[in-house]
């Protein structure tokens, strides 16, 4: 996956892979303060709900 990072950074406009790797970062920010406003901060279950997500 590095090796493709890697080549993916080289060969697109900074710019471009700059804006993607924002988009993914805020949106972590985002569900973790959701989850953590709705209380879900036990690590237990957000294991638990990842797991889920995963088996999809």
């Amino acid at each position: 996956m590095i090796k493709q990072w890697a080549e993916y950074v080289r060969t697109h406009d900074d710019s471009e892979w700059s804006r993607q790797q924002n988009r993914l970062i805020d949106s972590q920010l985002q569900s973790a303060n959701e989850m953590a406003a709705a209380g879900d901060i036990d690590p237990v279950r957000f294991a638990a709900a990842r797991d889920r997500l995963r088996d999809r």
